[in-house]
């Protein structure tokens, strides 16, 4: 029968898709795109989940019904996508919340769809114990060689030939937070094979596995740095406290040895790597940990002003998927400039729910709370009646397991944001345990009787059941209907997805051009990567910068020099020059127009504008009104400020110039740039003595006093000193240099930009005596 032939295939087309995105997910990645790790995983998810997709709706086609799996998890991930989609129609930067930002598609609109998609397809057609069995020993043994690379890496082992693989914190998923996260995932599913009554091959092959992932956690999942992430361990421990519990093993059982024999060497070797060595003995461990370089994660404090004040001012939907860089730099509190991190723009909260409270808004945190409580509510359910079967059954060990990871996915979630594996990985460990736990009843005896009580009970379990059941509707035309809506959407994304995949190539080849030097190829690829993707902001002021770049490399080979004045250009050179001046300006007002609350684009057009001074009439003051929107978008940022003043310092007009440095160094008081240049701009004024108290003051932050930095303003406090005029009257504040030779006033004017209508000038920042809310104005 064709149905019965469409069955087998559709198994097999399933399991081995199954595999190839967890294998993907933690393995796939290349040079190819952009983004070398999260493109690639998410065109096989992509591809995976549209092609079962399509073949299940074949499949109900053909069988005249629609069975499916109903899971608790259904509806609130129903939700997340219907309010993923109003953030996005409702986004200041819809093509970013649709796409992702920077060229990566997590957590954009496409990539929130595909991951709930793939729940659906996975649930409905993981089927059995067996199955489920097959799936736990291909997560493991992925698992394990995860881990085996990861810690070569760790170790200094070059495992590949390029030179972008060579770093120690180099691991295939991408990050060594998604690493640490996904082996802490599994980490139950071991345990309950060494705590069962499994058989000693089972309980060795778990032991070692067992050391293989908590070694890993414990050295590249944690820190003793300030603001790094011990997300992974904490989730560890809680997989490892809550294992015990439930499978309560005897102290007197023989099969601890195979728990404490692992947990002993993770402890030695976490000793070893954290606790410096005593006297002159060197500790390979020790300084492997040390130069490992930590990933960073945004403190909760910061984090949670940030989401607060987007959610203030976006209550329902949000500032749109993908758009949490934007809310940080509006919203990050000024206390933040006094970190190290002060200087970083991070693109996620410090979890997962804050980051959706921000992005989503309120309705879509309610939706993942959602999530979250029902999950529990589903695990804790099971495991409770499991516990007495659990020494009998296999399945019911199995289902268990698959529980406690699930917690512990969740766990994970409410310590740091997530990640495309992280999803990729929980959401198959969900699917499972929810196939695990299929029931063709799911209500009890006394909601069916005959009151209140029980009615709300229907009405509850027939919105959001608590359990997983199979369904069959029998609608004649349902089939037919959702084969057809597949197919529209498979071959509507499929369609877009192939110009946005060959856009991303383009793209990723323009950098290898810009690398090796390349310009015009450079720009070549560029221009196809925009024909092909035009709704992308990364990739115009690529473009824009590539335009100004060409336009500089003629004026620097043709321009005015001291040996000739006047210069070698032709009027074909001036015609390109300007040809390419006006293509950069336009690019990047295109990139502003496609994000607009990127204040980054409006950073990368002050610049331009600023870096042309000396061909384009007006560029200043359309680099100070860019200046002043980016400041908009970012209104905190002491960098931003103290660019503002070099322009005016490079106008020479100084009591601008020294307003905004001295809105720099309020923003941030232990800005030595800001005082240096604050101190060049009030000699200039003819202050010296309030440039020598700032010159002093640089000094005292300069905490390396064996720098070049140092030594200069050293120089520089000394010529205040002795008041040497004809030595401090030609020295330009860093703020005020800006590199390109179009800035050179002997070049002739190519661009005659008209005059602003009014430029966006910031207030002035007053000296804080107590540490202020963070503002959304700046």
């Amino acid at each position: 029968m064709p149905k019965e032939v469409l069955n087998v295939y559709l198994g097999w087309i399933f399991k081995i898709g199954l595999a190839a995105v967890i294998l993907s997910a933690l393995f796939l990645f290349t040079n190819l795109t952009t983004d070398f790790y999260d493109t690639p995983k998410f065109l096989v998810l992509l591809t995976f989940t549209g092609l079962l997709f399509v073949l299940s709706s074949l499949r109900y086609t053909l069988e005249g019904k629609v069975a499916f799996t109903r899971t608790p998890l259904d509806l609130p991930l129903i939700l997340l996508i219907v309010i993923a989609v109003i953030s996005t129609f409702s986004s200041a930067s819809p093509f970013v919340s649709v796409l992702g930002n920077q060229a990566k598609p997590y957590p954009g609109l496409v990539s929130i769809i595909t991951l709930a998609i793939f729940y659906l397809v996975v649930v409905n057609n993981l089927k059995g114990v067996r199955n489920v069995r097959q799936l736990i020993y291909l997560l493991l043994g992925a698992g394990a060689i995860l881990s085996v690379a990861t810690l070569l890496s760790y170790a200094g082992v070059k495992l590949l030939p390029t030179p972008w693989q060579h770093g120690t914190n180099f691991t295939p998923t991408g990050s060594s937070f998604s690493t640490a996260s996904v082996l802490a995932l599994l980490l139950p599913l071991v345990l309950f094979d060494i705590l069962g009554k499994s058989n000693i091959v089972s309980k060795t092959i778990g032991a070692v596995l067992l050391t293989l992932f908590g070694i890993t956690i414990a050295l590249t999942g944690s820190g003793l740095s300030e603001n790094t992430s011990w997300t992974a361990v904490i989730g560890a421990l809680a997989g490892v406290g809550l294992s015990w519990i439930y499978t309560k093993p005897k102290l007197t059982d023989k099969t601890l040895a195979f728990l404490f024999a692992p947990l002993g060497i993770i402890a030695l070797v976490v000793m070893l790597s954290f606790i410096p060595p005593v006297g002159n003995t060197r500790n390979p461990l020790y300084d492997f940990a040390k130069n490992f370089p930590r990933e960073v994660q945004l403190p909760i404090e910061a984090s949670w002003k940030v989401s607060v004040s987007a959610f203030r001012d976006s209550p329902f939907w949000g500032s749109g998927p993908a758009t949490y860089l934007f809310d940080f730099t509006n919203y990050k509190p000024i206390e933040f400039n006094n970190t190290k991190l002060w200087n970083l723009r991070f693109d996620s909260s410090f979890n997962e729910y804050l980051n959706v409270l921000a992005t989503l808004g309120g309705v879509g945190l309610v939706a993942l709370l959602f999530l979250t409580v029902l999950y529990l509510s589903s695990a804790f359910k099971t495991i409770q009646e499991n516990q007495s079967s659990y020494e009998q059954t296999p399945t019911s060990r199995v289902s268990t397991a698959l529980a406690v990871s699930g917690i512990v996915f969740f766990v994970i979630l409410a310590l740091h944001a997530s990640s495309l594996v992280l999803w990729i990985i929980g959401l198959t460990i969900l699917a499972g345990f929810m196939a695990l736990n299929t029931h063709k009843e799911s209500l009890p005896a006394w909601a069916k009787q005959d009151n209140l009580k029980a009615l709300f009970a229907r009405v509850a379990n027939t919105i959001t059941p608590n359990t997983s059941t199979s369904e069959l509707i029998n609608v004649d035309a349902l089939p037919s209907i959702l084969l057809i809506v597949a197919l529209g959407l498979v071959g509507f994304v499929t369609f877009f997805g192939v110009k946005l995949t060959l856009a991303d190539y383009h793209h990723r080849q323009a950098l290898e051009a810009v690398a090796k030097n390349d310009g015009i190829k450079a720009y070549n690829e560029l221009v196809v990567a925009e024909g092909l993707n035009p709704y992308s902001d990364l990739y115009r002021t690529d473009i824009a910068q590539t335009n100004f770049a060409l336009a500089n490399a003629i004026a620097s080979a043709k321009g005015p020099t001291q040996e000739n004045p006047q210069g070698s250009l032709t009027d074909q050179d001036r015609q390109n020059i300007q040809t390419l001046l006006q293509q950069s300006i336009n690019e990047g007002k295109q990139a502003i127009a496609l994000s607009p609350k990127s204040a980054v684009n409006w950073e990368i057009l002050a610049t331009i504008y600023r870096q042309i001074a000396g061909v384009a009439q007006n560029a200043l003051l359309f680099s100070l009104d860019s200046y002043g929107r980016a400041i908009q978008n970012d209104p905190l940022n002491p960098q931003l400020r103290l660019n503002v003043g070099g322009v005016y310092y490079a106008a020479q007009n100084y009591d601008l110039a020294i307003r905004f440095f001295t809105d720099s160094i309020n923003l941030k008081p232990d800005f030595a740039n800001g005082y240096y240049n604050l101190s060049v701009a009030l000699r200039e004024k003819g202050d010296l003595n309030t440039a020598i108290q700032a010159a002093e003051r640089t000094l005292q932050l300069i905490t390396d006093k064996e720098s070049q930095d140092f030594k200069t303003a050293e120089a520089f406090l000394n010529d205040l000193k002795t008041k040497a005029e004809q030595d401090t009257s030609t020295q330009q504040p860093p703020a005020a240099q800006a590199e390109g030779a179009l800035k050179n006033e002997g070049l002739p004017k190519v661009l005659d930009l008209p005059k602003p209508d009014k430029i966006a000038t910031p207030p002035a920042v007053k000296k804080p005596n107590s540490t202020p809310e963070p503002s959304a104005a700046p």
